[in-house]
């Protein structure tokens, strides 16, 4: 019984659906004609669409004269709900149509290269691709590619093939769980600098690698090596103790560190750029030494095609292209 309630009340009283639109263009044109014009259909098509509202409603929805028609006050308010039901239903449906044609791209990023150069930048891709809805996924795993796995990868390492030199320092992260099936476009090479807060230099321009040995450092945990492969490659005997300073997660903490004065912290120059620029923060020692990997790019063979995956390569490409031409972070 209660059943039976519920679907009487669902019910609904709803004229010939099919007429809507017919009657809709005739009350806006005030003319069977123009409707039928733009309705790609024939005046009395238009005319039997009305009829059959009028005959529902049971009441004319227009004064009829020789050369022209007139919608009685029955017909003004049926046609302002139904032009009003008409424009919410195109909207949605061109929400709707729009959402399907959005191709999203997934991109795995590291987290300090995402918050200090990509997400700044990103929204220049969004205005020339609006289409392409980026979803950024920030990570240091090595990237898997997969039914559940991104659609490309920003990432730092070793090139496979490619010759370093003893002296630069490690980078134990691995880029990619296998190299089978990936395609590599090298974006630019993982240059460390030594930065601090100006107050922690003293007055002095500059401090020499010997010098770092009596300041806190900042370590990264990503980086372990950072500090030792740098003083040794300059010479320097490492202190030995990571106790000597901060040991922070990533990047990002280790520059806000810095900005705090709690030490020298040594990072990527592409993440200390701006607070380089901006002046809160200086290079600690002029001395600068690219680590053994690069920033990479990391594509699946199989999607290098895939619209949305070319025009973000593209795009990244001259973004990265553009940002060493500029002034490198001064020596």
């Amino acid at each position: 019984m209660h059943e039976q309630v519920r679907c009487i009340m669902k019910k609904r009283l709803l004229p010939p659906l099919s007429a809507l639109h017919g009657f809709e263009a005739s009350a806006r044109h005030l003319s069977f004609t123009k409707a039928a014009e733009e309705l790609y259909v024939t005046q009395g098509a238009i005319s039997r669409q009305v009829r059959q509202l009028e005959d529902f409603l049971g009441v004319a929805l227009f004064e009829r004269y020789t050369r022209r028609i007139e919608l009685t006050d029955a017909g003004e308010e049926f046609h302002t709900v139904v032009s009003d039901v008409l424009d919410q239903l195109s909207n949605v449906a061109r929400r709707v149509k729009r959402r399907n044609e959005t191709d999203i791209l997934t991109v795995s990023v590291l987290p300090s290269f995402a918050s200090a150069w990509l997400m700044p930048r990103l929204y220049l891709f969004t205005e020339k691709h609006p289409s392409i809805e980026v979803r950024l996924h920030t990570s240091i795993d090595p990237v898997s590619f997969g039914s559940s796995g991104p659609d490309v990868a920003i990432r730092v390492g070793r090139v496979p093939g490619k010759h370093y030199e003893r002296n630069q320092p490690r980078i134990e992260l691995e880029m990619a769980e296998s190299w089978r099936g990936i395609h590599i476009d090298e974006l630019l090479p993982d240059r460390l600098v030594t930065v601090c807060s100006p107050k922690l230099l003293d007055g002095r321009a500059s401090l020499t690698p010997d010098d770092m040995t009596e300041l806190p450092l900042i370590h990264t945990t990503s980086r372990r090596f950072a500090w030792p492969d740098w003083l040794h490659a300059h010479g320097v005997t490492f202190p030995g103790s990571a106790a000597q300073g901060l040991e922070l997660g990533h990047f990002f903490m280790s520059i806000e560190a810095a900005l705090r004065g709690r030490g020298v912290a040594i990072v990527p120059d592409i993440v200390a750029r701006q607070e380089v620029e901006l002046g809160r923060l200086v290079i600690a020692c002029a001395s600068t030494l690219e680590s053994a990997g690069d920033y990479c790019l990391l594509t699946p063979d199989s999607s290098l095609q895939r619209p949305s995956i070319a025009h973000f390569r593209e795009w990244l490409l001259s973004e990265i292209s553009g940002h060493q031409k500029q002034a490198a972070i001064p020596e």
